[in-house]
């Protein structure tokens, strides 16, 4: 297989960060590996419900121009849940390679609990989503103004192809390019300022404004909920091409040809983090028998739990077997 070029993303750095060998495999090895790259894929409860509000917006925001009732709007959230996140775990129950749970690939218990916390916070976000000022202004602004909606945006930095996913920007009625960004978390992430500066980047390179002081980005924080807000100045653009450059010189760094992106698993350690390697999507890889994470003050993985809920979601389905690790053709 040819290589991919290289590219830089925050997502990407986010990964290179918290562990060489598992930015190993999400960008090298899926590419050679099948299982690998089913592994890649597999998606833990919070991203999850991060994912099912996310798609759930674009969807919508795609097909309205104006805010709905509120019997529409909890129909939405309604669809959200009892449709959209029902078949998704009844076909990662059933080990389906179109959507598989990180708890059901690993055998890791899923108490009632935890699903009531992902159901809730599905429809806690999409409530505030449909009360927030940033959709009124959204739609006051008109679709004539919207600049971006859940696009891969891409541009080139001193000779880095940088790509970002953006979910919404527009021009407000004052005139200002607002960048929103969905949270479903309740805190600010490690990389948040980073992705937001890419995006002023991406506007600025675009010319979507004629200084950065005209450029403001949002991080809607939906869980809480709570909305941040900040002016984009010439101090955060360069710091975040400086971030970026770097970012990228270090990972270059590790590959055996910089200039065909080529890597060797062996240039990417395993970090000792017993707790983190516990909750990553390529634990099997690493230590094939869980030797590596028990006995050293973290618990092996438990049994599944039988999925029910008060929703009516997640239903008890009957057992199965265990899904052989070997690559897919």
């Amino acid at each position: 297989m040819e290589p991919r070029p290289f590219s830089w993303s925050v997502s990407r750095h986010d990964t290179f960060d918290s562990c060489r060998r598992k930015y190993y495999y999400s960008y090298y090895g899926s590419l050679e590996d099948p299982e690998i790259a089913r592994l890649k894929k597999l998606s833990a409860l919070p991203l999850w419900t991060g994912s099912v509000v996310h798609e759930t917006i674009e969807a919508f925001l795609k097909e309205r121009d104006a805010l709905p009732s509120e019997a529409e709007q909890k129909a939405i959230a309604e669809a959200a849940v009892h449709e959209r996140m029902k078949g998704d775990w009844r076909d990662s129950e059933q080990a389906s390679l179109r959507f598989r749970l990180f708890e059901h690939e690993y055998e890791q218990e899923v108490s009632a609990d935890d699903k009531k916390i992902a159901v809730s916070t599905v429809r806690r976000c999409l409530r505030a989503f449909f009360r927030s000022q940033t959709l009124k202004d959204a739609f006051a602004a008109g679709r004539a103004n919207w600049l971006s909606l859940e696009d891969l945006i891409g541009f080139e930095l001193e000779g880095v192809p940088v790509f970002l996913r953006m979910d919404l920007a527009y021009r407000a009625t004052n005139g200002q390019v607002v960048i929103v960004d969905w949270k479903t978390g309740r805190s600010e992430g490690r990389f948040n300022a980073v992705q937001l500066a890419g995006y002023a980047l991406y506007a600025a390179a675009q010319k979507w404004a004629d200084a950065p002081e005209q450029i403001e980005t949002e991080l809607a924080y939906l869980a809480v909920p709570r909305f941040v807000r900040r002016r984009v100045d010439a101090d955060m653009l360069a710091a975040a091409r400086a971030f970026v450059v770097r970012s990228a010189g270090k990972m270059r760094g590790l590959l055996v040809d910089a200039e065909r992106n080529l890597a060797r698993i062996d240039d990417f350690a395993r970090i000792d983090n017993p707790r983190r390697c516990r909750r990553c999507n390529f634990r099997r890889l690493c230590f094939p028998r869980f030797d590596g994470l028990q006995g050293r003050g973290d618990p092996g993985p438990g049994p599944m739990g039988a999925p029910s809920d008060d929703s009516g979601l997640l239903r008890p389905q009957a057992p199965r077997a265990l899904v052989a690790v070997e690559s897919r053709a």
